[in-house]
């Protein structure tokens, strides 16, 4: 079996915490209000959306609250423009070139430097990095939103139950808590690089 064809999803309870934050924020109810609806501590609301231990029957009473089972919020399926979104680089739009802002430079393409980035943001913590694809990544989740960007080739990736593949010029934003990989369609045939940057938490 090709393993650029599975896409196992993987239970994780930051994933799991984060869909349910999100379903509570589109509602448009407080954390305080779940919490008295639920009949739970503020504190285990917060604990639960970050991922951290939390009693079943706790989840169970949230999620009745939100009006979601568990299990949906698990399997369910991403939605494009809500969870992940996708840009593709129009015919005619000026190429975009990517340059580190400190002392180290590194060139990878002919008229093109790059680099690694990490700044604080007043909200939270952006990370900037350049990845050179050969194969397949391991499936992985992180805090935050990310955006992958793809600087050279043709970049594959896979998130949750979306797959799809990214040409120069191409990107594709999403929730850094759905597990996702990326991969290189076109094997060691030619290079694939992209940048991807995570702004998440402090």
């Amino acid at each position: 079996m090709d393993r650029q064809s599975v896409n196992p999803t993987p239970f994780d309870p930051l994933m799991l915490g984060k869909r349910a934050q999100r379903v509570r924020t589109e509602k448009g109810m407080s954390i305080e209000a779940l919490a008295a609806a639920a009949g739970v501590n503020k504190n285990t609301v917060v604990r639960f959306e970050k991922g951290l231990s939390t009693r079943m029957d706790t989840v169970y009473r949230i999620c009745g609250v939100l009006g979601v089972s568990p299990l949906h919020l698990v399997e369910g399926g991403l939605v494009q423009g809500k969870d992940y979104d996708i840009k593709k680089h129009a015919p005619g739009e000026r190429s975009r070139q990517v340059h580190r802002r400190d002392r180290v430079r590194r060139e990878i393409t002919h008229g093109m430097t790059v680099g690694d980035l990490n700044y604080r943001l007043p909200g939270g913590r952006l990370s900037a990095k350049v990845l050179e694809i050969t194969g397949r990544g391991e499936t992985h989740t992180h805090p935050g939103e990310e955006l992958l960007f793809c600087l050279t080739g043709s970049v594959g990736f896979e998130i949750s139950d979306v797959k799809g593949v990214l040409k120069k010029g191409d990107a594709v934003f999403f929730w850094g808590t759905e597990p996702h990989a990326y991969f290189n369609p076109d094997g060691d045939k030619d290079l694939a690089v992209a940048l991807s940057v995570i702004v998440g938490e402090k």
